[in-house]
């Protein structure tokens, strides 16, 4: 009974949300939080695993969460998730493009085109098409927020990252045009640029590299923000859950760091 309490007096009571790359990292964490704060959840994921895991979380709060499992690169995931939403809870009112990958590490001359193709299926063409299919649902409820997961890489490239930094960019800049063209019809579009945070991405370069590699480069990324540590999950959640609230009203377009000072790092930890 309190949990449901708590969630009646929540930002988001009534509201609808999808999230992708919901099993785990910043997807899972802005579920939960959106979750106990009212909204009803439909997570999207590779991990089938990963979501009926977090189903039970959600529940465990007093929640609601429906799951779809599949890759953002196959654009019908993503249409299923945004009718799963309609059909389910009754509309969409916002949208958390969280889902990606790292890619490869390697110079810009090495990377394969293959290897293109696939971090520009998951990072930015899914996130173009997120909003493309959330337009209408959103606009048939008055309106509704969107809020894009791009990194602090997208501002600020990392040696041999090239890939995953030109994605992250371009999540950058069509936060910009959405939030131009979708503006009249009440949707809010911004964008989240994560600092180094505690997610799989750093776990995938953990296996690839061995482990001194993987301790200098992870002392090399903490050493880049002031504050000297890895961000949260949680702390990239409480953004978005700002940026999905009524709170941000005002704020569309915007490409907000949570990322510990990076942006004004020297580079030396104090």
């Amino acid at each position: 009974m309190e949990n449901q309490k708590t969630r009646d007096r929540g930002r988001f009571v009534d509201r609808v949300v999808v999230i992708t790359g919901a099993a785990s990292g910043i997807g899972r964490a802005c579920a939960i939080r959106l979750a106990g704060e009212g909204a009803d959840i439909v997570g999207v994921d590779l991990s089938s695993e990963g979501l009926a895991t977090l189903v039970s979380e959600v529940a465990a709060i007093g929640g609601r969460c429906e799951a779809v499992a599949g890759s953002v690169a196959d654009l019908g995931v993503i249409d299923a998730a945004i009718s799963l939403a309609v059909e389910t809870f009754g509309g969409l009112d916002g949208l958390v493009n969280n889902a990606g990958i790292g890619g490869p590490m390697k110079r810009l001359d090495a990377v394969e085109s293959d290897e293109f193709d696939a971090i520009v299926a998951v990072n930015l063409k899914s996130v173009w098409y997120g909003m493309k299919a959330a337009y209408a649902p959103m606009r048939a409820r008055g309106g509704g927020a969107v809020v894009n997961v791009s990194s602090m890489a997208g501002i600020r490239p990392n040696r041999n990252h090239s890939p995953y930094g030109m994605t992250k960019a371009g999540v950058i800049s069509l936060t910009q045009y959405a939030a131009m063209d979708f503006a009249s019809a009440g949707i809010r579009v911004n964008c989240l640029c994560p600092g180094p945070v505690e997610t799989p991405i750093f776990q995938q370069m953990e296996r690839n590299l061995d482990v001194a590699a993987y301790q200098v480069a992870r002392q090399r990324v903490q050493q880049r923000t002031v504050m000297n540590r890895f961000g949260t999950p949680e702390e990239q959640a409480a953004a978005v859950a700002f940026l999905l609230s009524d709170e941000a009203a005002f704020v569309t377009g915007i490409a907000m760091p949570v990322d510990g000072g990076w942006s004004v790092s020297d580079g030396l930890a104090r």
